[in-house]
């Protein structure tokens, strides 16, 4: 989270320190921290004024952390000492709606359940493999209250079940991801990969819709002169992401993309819900609470 505002960074901080997490849920269950981080980012995200995209005000908070710490526990729910839920779909599924149904912040609740869900997959190794309008109909059709109506086919099929709404959640989600493979990657956001280049030696400045890198190579021998290398790229906001073929680009134009064995060597340790967020802001932007 080093990348967010200072503003929001501190109110991420004063949640994180005075909450902490819930014994017993780590990767790939979800905690009160990646919570936070989720919501926090999108917050940065859609208020973000540096961006090309028209920013957004929201009523930033939590509103309850004991319901947000509520849907967190459905996920190890258990029954004489028995989970209920031990499938990786029928997790996320339940997490999910308790998300979607318990309000616990004061904005960007759909958003915030959406955002953690896409993460959990991924956290289980799957990724969307059907246009996102299919995972904006599944958010509005929990929040509604219209799984039977939207989804009658696969309610028919968990109708008699006590817990009907989550297993219909779950066989939809089985319908909407595939399992990631080798070639999956995730991208910075621009500002993570300007950090990780300012590690490299590259300056960078940004006007007018352009972002430029500036690179001295001062060679390996102190009597060799210095060149000065420069690229500009459009520029499209610092919390939007950089695709492979972009920073390829920038790489090469600049001398370095030979430095690094992959992509992924450069960009170790960043935060993939920038990506997830950038790839799927479409249905988030439309999810806003009214």
């Amino acid at each position: 989270m080093k990348y967010l505002p200072e503003n929001l960074k501190n109110e991420y901080d004063f949640l994180v320190r005075n909450n902490p997490d819930i014994e017993g849920l780590d990767h790939p269950l979800i905690n009160l921290s990646d919570t936070f981080q989720a919501y926090y980012i999108l917050v940065h995200f859609f208020t973000d004024t540096s961006s090309t995209d028209e920013s957004e005000k929201m009523l930033v908070g939590i509103r309850s952390i004991d319901l947000l710490a509520s849907a967190l526990c459905r996920q190890v729910v258990s029954y004489d000492g028995k989970r209920k839920y031990s499938n990786p779909l029928d997790i996320c599924a339940t997490l999910f709606f308790g998300l979607v149904k318990n309000h616990s912040f004061c904005d960007g609740n759909k958003r915030t359940a959406l955002l953690i869900l896409l993460y959990q997959l991924l956290l289980f190794g799957y990724i969307p493999c059907v246009s996102w309008k299919e995972f904006e109909k599944l958010v509005l059709s929990v929040a509604a209250n219209k799984l039977k109506e939207n989804y009658r086919k696969y309610y028919k099929k968990f109708v008699k079940l006590e817990d009907a709404e989550i297993r219909v959640i779950a066989f939809c989600l089985k319908q909407m991801v595939k399992k990631k493979d080798n070639t999956y990657h995730v991208s910075p956001s621009m500002k993570a990969f300007c950090v990780a280049l300012e590690k490299m030696g590259v300056k960078y400045s940004q006007e007018n819709g352009k972002i430029k890198f500036t690179y001295v190579d001062k060679g390996g021998w102190k009597i060799f002169k210095p060149e000065e290398r420069n690229y500009s790229t459009s520029f499209g906001g610092w919390t939007r992401t950089v695709g492979s073929k972009k920073a390829r680009d920038i790489l090469s134009g600049l001398g370095l993309y030979n430095q690094f064995s992959s992509y992924e060597a450069l960009l170790e340790g960043i935060e993939p819900m920038y990506d997830l967020v950038d790839k799927f802001k479409e249905p988030l932007r439309r999810l806003k609470d009214k």
